[in-house]
């Protein structure tokens, strides 16, 4: 059986000194099966294109040696360069640079950055316009140049005079397309129907074909049908000898489809499918567009980056659908704050370009272009504050969200895209630091202050490889026994050079780091195995305190790493109690409810933390398995002169007997407050009054100290 022959593929040289776009080229052009020689430089595409005689050539403008204009000139002097198709690649959109393209002989040009898919169907049409002009040519050869060949083809074709650019024939398919009878369009010029860049340029461009050496041309148009509507078009125009003089032949390609297939592409390409705002990409690329225009024009420039306050905790605690339809909302919030009408007469200038995208995530950016006052990003920035943090019903949910908001300048920061975007991302953590809710505008002292916490997120994870992160221990005490009962878990960070660090300094940056759930886990392992060498040592704690995260907590092997914990340390679940916030619990309360059972089943008892600064609700407490409340500090500060701090822990105290829960009272410094909550009814309390957290060698001699019956110095039954 004879196999059916392989065309050879075609050829194609590209040119272009920037080997990320040839690597690109080359990529898309061998999945069309060419194959494809490449050059760095104008000089360099000459000798290539001696050496293979290409079926296309891709040549960029600018280029070092010989650019890319001059290359093209020099190609079209060369017999056989004047009719293979050479596309032009240039950065700058403007009518200049287009028509010093086809002044030197251009066929066609694409624009920078390039969409990669639409630069694969450009390359294929323009092939097939190609080879639709060859045959046509082989047709004038056979004698068939206006005759049949040309009425049945299925290309449109219009074929017009010279000199007046008036039509002298409409084959079947323009006819068909344009809506034109054979006797209606005689009176109409070429101009009339296409519309690209206006009649002077069309021609201008008619004009060039006269030189030999230039006898076609490619452009993008619309064209516009009898009716008044219009479509997209991709139009070879060239010469012809006529019997009355030349003729110009335009060959037309309808390329809606293809159109909207190219706008579904950059949608996808450059748009977030979410909130429809220009995506990471684009706003790349339109930001280094500005930018380079700021720097041209010494305009001043801001971008405005945004993240939405504890966004993850909405995601978590209501589900990304929620999620989802708030960042619709944020989005069209953002897109109102920025809205010309109502900024330009108030703030902003008339002449202000501003851009909306987002990143990912609740990561937004705003880019205000071209203004006069850098005093104008706050501005915004303060209208941003107050429009986003509006409260939003989503879902049968009422949201607040809060934004922080950084501010980079250019040049004043920076004039680079990465540098702008990255101080404005510093700026943005600034305010988070600062409380959140609010705007900072970017400076230099901020970029130490990066490489400080770089250098403490490095630190932190030595910490734990190296065991620098401690455990300490704060009795709690029974004010009518003086027994110490219990003891909360705390850690602290032995620092090498800073000595012992306290966990506010270093928790916080745990959970951004992810690193919270491992600290969690080793914390609640070497408390359980410290307790159980005490119990080994006859030394009866009846209890052990240890929080958990809103992370730890959330983990789906929770239970599993409790119960292999327990196992490896052979201390019994009655004696591990933990501690967890209220704002935890109340997220997901029905699995938060299914993990509570099965932590009580196992035999472990729950206490809500910092009781009182949150819900603090009857109705919610008691659909939870609980065993205890901790009053917060907060409130026990001025308990004895402070009438609404009593009146909250006198209110705290009766919830919890209606409830059957035992109550602990922590930061107990003075003998007032001691007094007050002994007095009010509370059994359990801890606090510096007592001792402070100590390390377990100084803790154990705490315990030996009381013996077993014994009280604490400090504490005297009443």
């Amino acid at each position: 059986m004879t196999m059916p022959r392989k065309s050879p593929p075609n050829k194609a040289l590209i040119v272009d000194d920037d080997i990320t776009i040839r690597i690109a080229m080359r990529s898309v052009l061998e999945g069309l099966n060419f194959d494809v020689t490449e050059a760095a430089d104008g000089e360099e595409a000459l000798l290539r294109f001696a050496e293979i005689e290409p079926h296309i050539i891709v040549l960029d403008i600018e280029m070092p040696n010989l650019d890319g204009l001059s290359a093209c000139a020099e190609i079209r002097k060369r017999p056989n360069g004047k009719n293979i198709p050479i596309i032009m690649s240039t950065g700058m959109d403007d009518e200049v640079s287009i028509n010093k393209a086809y002044e030197v002989g251009a066929t066609d040009f694409i624009i920078k950055p390039i969409t990669w898919p639409v630069f694969g169907h450009r390359i294929r049409y323009i092939l097939r316009a190609s080879q639709a002009i060859n045959d046509f040519r082989l047709a004038e050869q056979l004698a068939l140049r206006l005759g049949k060949v040309i009425e049945s083809s299925s290309n449109e074709i219009y074929i017009a005079d010279t000199k007046t650019l008036r039509l002298k024939q409409l084959n079947a398919s323009a006819r068909e397309n344009l809506g034109y009878a054979e006797t209606e369009y005689s009176a109409l010029r070429l101009t009339d129907i296409i519309m690209a860049y206006g009649q002077r340029f069309i021609s201008e461009l008619i004009s060039r074909l006269e030189d030999s050496s230039r006898p076609e041309a490619f452009l993008n148009s619309d064209i516009q049908r009898k009716d008044g509507t219009f479509y997209p078009a991709e139009i070879r125009l060239q010469r012809s000898p006529g019997e009355d003089g030349d003729l110009i032949v335009a060959i037309v390609q309808d390329i809606t489809e293809r159109k909207q297939n190219e706008d579904r592409m950059r949608q996808l390409a450059y748009f977030d499918s979410l909130t429809g705002l220009p995506n990471r990409t684009l706003f790349t690329e339109q930001l280094e567009q500005m930018l380079e225009s700021a720097n041209r024009n010494q305009f001043k420039l801001a971008i405005l980056f945004i993240d939405l306050d504890n966004f993850k905790r909405i995601n978590d605690s209501l589900g990304h659908t929620v999620g989802d339809a708030l960042l619709k909302e944020i989005s069209k919030r953002l897109l109102t704050c920025i809205r010309q009408s109502d900024l330009v007469s108030r703030y902003v200038d008339p002449n202000t370009e501003i851009s909306v995208s987002r990143l990912g995530g609740d990561e937004f950016t705003i880019v205000l272009n071209k203004i006069e006052d850098t005093e104008v990003a706050a501005i915004v920035a303060k209208r941003l504050l107050n429009t986003l943090s509006r409260p939003m019903t989503l879902e049968g949910h009422e949201i607040v969200v809060t934004p922080s908001i950084g501010i980079a300048l250019a040049p004043l920061d920076s004039d680079s895209v990465e540098n702008l975007l990255k101080h404005a991302d510093t700026a943005m953590y600034h305010a988070k630091n600062n409380g959140k809710n609010n705007y900072q505008y970017y400076s230099s002292t901020m970029n130490a202050m990066g490489v400080q916490r770089l250098s403490l997120e490095s630190e932190l994870r030595r910490a734990l490889t190296n065991n620098e992160l401690v455990v300490f221990y704060q009795p709690q005490v029974n004010v009518q026994t003086g027994k110490i009962v219990g003891a909360e878990a705390l850690v602290r960070w032995q620092h090498p050079k800073h000595g012992l660090v306290a966990p506010d300094y270093f928790i916080s940056l745990a959970e951004e780091m992810g690193i919270v759930v491992e600290l969690g886990n080793q914390i609640l392992l070497e408390s359980c195995q410290q307790v159980k060498q005490w119990q080994d040592k006859g030394f009866a704690l009846e209890k052990i305190a240890v929080n958990l995260s809103s992370l730890q907590f959330s983990q789906p092997d929770l239970i599993s790493t409790i119960q292999n914990t327990l196992s490896a340390t052979g201390l019994s679940a009655e004696y591990v109690e933990l501690e967890l916030t209220e704002s935890i619990i109340m997220k997901n309360l029905e699995s938060t409810i299914k993990v509570l059972e099965e932590l009580k089943n196992m035999g472990i008892s729950i206490s809500v933390d910092d009781f009182g600064t949150g819900y603090s609700s009857l109705n919610y407490l008691k659909r939870f398995p609980l065993d205890e409340l901790k009053i917060d500090k907060s409130f026990i500060v001025d308990i004895d002169t402070d009438a609404h701090n009593a009146g909250i822990v006198t209110a705290i105290i009766a919830m919890a007997k209606s409830l059957k829960l035992s109550l602990v009272a922590e930061g107990i410094e003075t003998e007032k407050q001691l007094k007050f909550i002994r007095e009010a009814g509370v059994v359990t309390v801890q606090g510096f009054f007592f001792s402070k957290p100590l390390p377990a060698r100084d803790f154990e001699k705490l315990l030996g100290r009381q013996g077993f019956l014994g009280c604490l110095d400090k504490c005297e039954v009443a």
